[in-house]
């Protein structure tokens, strides 16, 4: 029961991640409307009043499942070698992105669809930009380091790329690739990756 994992930091702790655990089987089970707090509470054997015990409201827990998604797809760009070549990186962390979209797809379509409408706005958006400039950082070394062309502006570029990948790996998530690109969307995937190579090359 929730109510008697209330006493303590660390039992509130355990609290908040039951019902966010709870919550992340539901989303994956039915969407975000399948989400309450009867549903999580049935879950969990405890009243749906002893959740907001833990969160303001529902949107609220889906806030953190989103901002999981983008923390999750945070630790995929990081993973990449940071001993690459400029070049190299960029195109390991468009493919990262692809395939986090694709192993990911409820997350991936909460992060890109879904924010609570309690949550300040800049706030939100600052959170989701920490995962941004992690590919920021590299353009940025590499226009520095003379791999990446001088006269771009590292946060045009990181935007572009953002755009780009978003793009393909978003049709292919919706399922369009398969009816207008079937059997070739790793091709797909390439091709662009050779286009924005070809652009930042110096």
């Amino acid at each position: 029961m929730l109510t008697s994992a209330a006493a303590g930091r660390k039992g509130a702790g355990a609290a908040r991640a039951a019902i966010l655990r709870a919550a992340r089987r539901l989303y994956v089970a039915h969407g975000a409307s399948g989400v309450s707090a009867r549903k999580i509470a049935r879950e969990l054997g405890c009243s749906p009043t002893a959740i907001y015990l833990y969160y303001r409201s529902i949107p609220d827990i889906i806030e953190h499942l989103r901002l999981e998604g983008h923390a999750l797809l945070a630790a995929r760009l990081r993973r990449v070698d940071p001993k690459l070549p400029a070049l190299e990186r960029v195109r390991a962390m468009g493919r990262a992105y692809w395939r986090f979209a694709l192993e990911h797809r409820g997350y991936y379509a909460l992060m890109f669809t879904l924010r609570a409408a309690e949550t300040p706005r800049r706030e939100a958006v600052q959170r989701e930009m920490a995962t941004l400039f992690i590919l920021r950082d590299v353009v940025a070394r590499g226009i520095e380091t003379g791999e990446l062309r001088r006269d771009l502006d590292s946060t045009v570029v990181t935007n572009v790329l953002w755009a780009k990948i978003h793009g393909v790996a978003a049709l292919a998530v919706s399922g369009l690739l398969v009816q207008t690109a079937p059997g070739h969307h790793e091709e797909v995937l390439e091709a662009m990756l050779e286009s924005v190579a070809r652009w930042l090359e110096p």
